[in-house]
């Protein structure tokens, strides 16, 4: 098998290889390494690539698939986790992970570890420690964040899929950067061990194909099912949920998806963005910028460095200031505004009749450099960029819904992603609705750039 031959096939596509005796796994990872060697210097995906992969059992449903982990969250035994900061630098995992564990018994092989931003901060994978991930499609663009090393190399042809975890919209928005299939499971429906950020936090794969989102699924998550509701009713907003601009294109994408998905069959209706961004993001720091915070503390303490500017980027050490300046009670306050938004959003849905939510992932197509990263100087401006960008995106972990990125097309060079949004559970549902969108063969047509 050539390595070109090897970036056109899919994770379930190379596995049936495999299985039929037409190649070996070795054949599969010198093609994966050629793959990497050819795109390294130019996109900086992978932070390490292992001298020796760690091979799985043969015979499984990913017999000799190369795959890569991600610099955060689930870990393999013995090898480093450095998690895009210094403060981490040299860290080593003291065991595997249930999700490598089940990966393993599947027969993927884990062939290195793909670059992230610091404790997987941002929407942009750049940081001071490990430099900046670029866009295979442009390299003058972001591959997203935090998955976005992951991304870059799948896109790139270097894995068919790759591990992600997703706090904020980390699987969602590189997939939607790079033009790939990204779920964002039920919470919970993939065990974790290493915490899930107060139940914001999921993980699972990039991919270039919904199969294969399917596949890793079965792989992976202690149960799922396919809800039947009848006729399925999709509710469409075209709107920027915090009351800003979607980028050029955004609105033909969402047309041109609900218009594969009422040819399909299902029912699509206009609504509003359905949650008030303001107050569902006074969430942010009581979950998430806690988290960041407790990261920081637990592991400077183990490795017994400073927290200062030699470890940590400017946005994180401001995300820690603001964490220690603030009162547990305004935490609470907050948490339960996100509580009482997210509950308005259910009854805006049910009064709607609306099982599923269709809108933009990002709510740009094109993810600048150097403008989502930790080394802005200033929060507050951070946060702002981060509203501009990803509106629709926390509700899902804030809330425990699934949801999943699905291309819908191109701005020039830039793929754009929508995001279908669905109840807990739903997970099945929404890889139903992401075929329909891919087999209409929408994702790689150009847009307008006017609406």
């Amino acid at each position: 098998m050539t390595p070109e031959e090897y970036a056109t096939r899919d994770a379930t596509g190379l596995a049936g290889l495999v299985a039929a005796g037409e190649a070996t796994a070795t054949e599969l990872h010198r093609a994966a390494t050629v793959m990497y060697e050819r795109t390294h210097a130019d996109l900086n995906a992978v932070v390490e690539w292992y001298d020796e992969p760690s091979l799985g059992v043969p015979g499984g449903p990913l017999d000799g698939v190369p795959f890569l982990r991600k610099d955060y969250g689930s870990t393999e035994a013995g090898r480093l986790q450095e998690m895009g900061s210094r403060l981490t630098a040299g860290v080593r995992s003291g065991s595997t992970s249930p999700m490598f564990e089940r990966l393993a018994a599947a027969g993927a092989q884990v062939v290195g570890r793909s670059a992230v931003p610091e404790f997987v901060m941002h929407g942009t994978t750049e940081s001071i420690a490990t430099g900046i991930t670029r866009n295979p499609h442009d390299l003058t663009l972001s591959a997203g964040g935090s998955s976005g090393g992951a991304a870059a190399a799948v896109a790139a042809g270097v894995v068919p899929a790759a591990h992600a975890t997703d706090c904020a919209g980390s699987i969602r928005i590189p997939a939607a950067a790079c033009g790939l299939v990204g779920l964002k499971p039920t919470t919970r429906m993939i065990p974790l061990d290493q915490g899930d950020w107060g139940g914001i936090a999921v993980e699972f794969v990039l991919s270039r194909t919904v199969r294969d989102q399917r596949r890793f699924l079965e792989v992976l998550a202690d149960g799922t099912f396919n809800p039947q509701r009848g006729t399925l009713r999709i509710g469409l907003t075209t709107r920027h949920w915090g009351g800003g601009e979607l980028g050029p294109g955004i609105v033909d994408g969402l047309e041109r998806v609900g218009r594969a998905l009422d040819d399909a069959g299902y029912v699509v209706v206009p609504i509003d963005p359905p949650v008030e961004l303001d107050q569902l993001m006074r969430g942010w720091d009581a979950h998430f910028g806690r988290w960041v915070a407790l990261e920081a503390e637990r592991w400077s303490a183990a490795t017994g460095r400073p927290i200062d500017e030699t470890t940590l980027e400017p946005v994180t050490l401001a995300q820690l200031e603001r964490i220690r300046a603030t009162s547990v009670a305004q935490l609470s306050a907050d948490q339960l505004a996100a509580d009482l938004a997210l509950a308005a959003m259910d009854a805006r849905l049910a009064t709607a009749g609306v099982d599923v939510v269709l809108c933009a992932t990002n709510d740009r197509a094109a993810l600048p450099l150097e403008y989502l990263s930790g080394t802005l100087p200033d929060l507050d401006t951070y946060l702002a960029n981060n509203d501009e960008f990803f509106s629709s995106l926390f509700a899902a972990n804030i809330s425990g819904r699934p949801a999943v990125s699905v291309p819908m097309g191109r701005v020039g060079r830039a793929p754009a992603g929508a995001q279908l949004l669905g109840r807990r559970g739903d997970d099945q549902l929404l890889l139903d609705l992401a075929a329909v969108i891919e087999e209409a063969g929408i994702g790689t047509q150009p847009l307008d750039l006017a609406r």
